[in-house]
């Protein structure tokens, strides 16, 4: 083989190999800030779920994630939140991180979640925690945080009972509710039971269940467990008017991000990259083929002959 096949043989083999690799790799890991949602209809925050128990019942309100200092104390940083929203004139209560949208729950992975009292805005919670702010001040044990306005059921049931106390503590001592909600409220009432639930969206499914649960220990049907709004005053949400929630895979900055994400690379890429590999395969076999075909002009018949004849005596000897 002469040297130009044998240059063009090894460039065409490189190139085979680098191809079959870039087919091969099917996905990157992902950056910080990219998730990929669950299924629809699940209750753990990875998506909305299917909700009709809406109107009243469901309230936009504006809550702070945040992520602490590795050696922050939660209790103490908790005390520090309540210290600033109190010289502000407001109060702020716990709430379950699955309130958050997918992407910055996973991204953020917040310890910490508070929310504002309803009718509070985002610029009252910047304040809060916001040092950049005219008003703000900093918290030390701060290392990460973000302000977002969220959705969230505002619940009350309510079941009639000759004994409210006692329908209290046995519905506690099961944990129905503490499993499904996680954190509710019990009112006693003449001759009936109030349990208020403010949270992450219910499915309607789940909503069912809680009933259901309440009317056992009631010895009751759970039709006779009522559902309301927790307060008939404000303004609610039509779950029905609302857009869905963002792509499976979404980037997301917070207010407060200490690092960039990458942008998400899709299995698109690798195979545009496949099918420019396979282009180059083909041009470099072609000039190849053309080098071979002018090398053999460039000899002439002449040089052709005495190769053939210079061949025929080696064969002899």
């Amino acid at each position: 083989m002469s040297h130009v096949s044998r240059m063009a043989s090894a460039v065409l083999l490189a190139l085979a190999l680098s191809g079959c690799t870039a087919s091969a790799t099917t996905s990157i890991p992902q950056p910080s800030g990219v998730v990929v949602a669950a299924e629809g209809g699940s209750d753990v925050g990875n998506d909305r779920p299917h909700v009709t128990y809406d109107g009243l019942m469901v309230r936009r309100r504006v809550v702070i994630a945040i992520q602490p200092t590795p050696d922050a104390d939660l209790m103490s940083l908790r005390k520090e939140m309540d210290k600033a929203a109190t010289s502000r004139h407001t109060t702020l209560s716990s709430i379950s991180p699955s309130v958050l949208d997918p992407a910055l729950l996973e991204h953020l992975a917040p310890e910490l979640t508070v929310a504002l009292p309803a009718g509070g805005t985002l610029a009252d919670a910047r304040k809060l925690i916001d040092p950049s702010s005219s008003e703000g001040r900093r918290i030390p044990e701060v290392e990460e945080y973000n302000v977002a306005s969220v959705l969230v059921h505002d619940l009350q049931f309510t079941v009639s009972s000759a004994n409210p106390a006692v329908l209290a503590k046995a519905i506690a001592r099961e944990g129905i509710l503490s499993d499904a909600l996680g954190s509710y409220s019990t009112t006693l009432g003449s001759r009936e039971l109030r349990i208020t639930y403010t949270g992450p969206l219910l499915s309607d499914d789940l909503v069912e269940s809680v009933r259901g649960g309440i009317a056992r220990r009631a010895d009751t049907q759970p039709g006779a467990v009522k559902v309301s709004p927790r307060s008939t005053t404000g303004v609610g949400v039509d779950m029905a008017m609302e857009p869905a929630l963002a792509p499976a895979v979404t980037e997301v900055s917070t207010a407060h991000n200490h690092s960039q994400g990458l942008p998400a690379v899709s299995g698109s890429s690798y195979s545009s990259l496949w099918a420019v590999s396979v282009i180059a395969l083909a041009a470099l076999l072609i000039l190849t083929l053309v080098l071979i075909k002018i090398r053999r002009f460039s000899q002439g018949p002449d040089e052709s002959v005495g190769q053939v004849r210079e061949d025929e005596r080696s064969r002899m000897h």
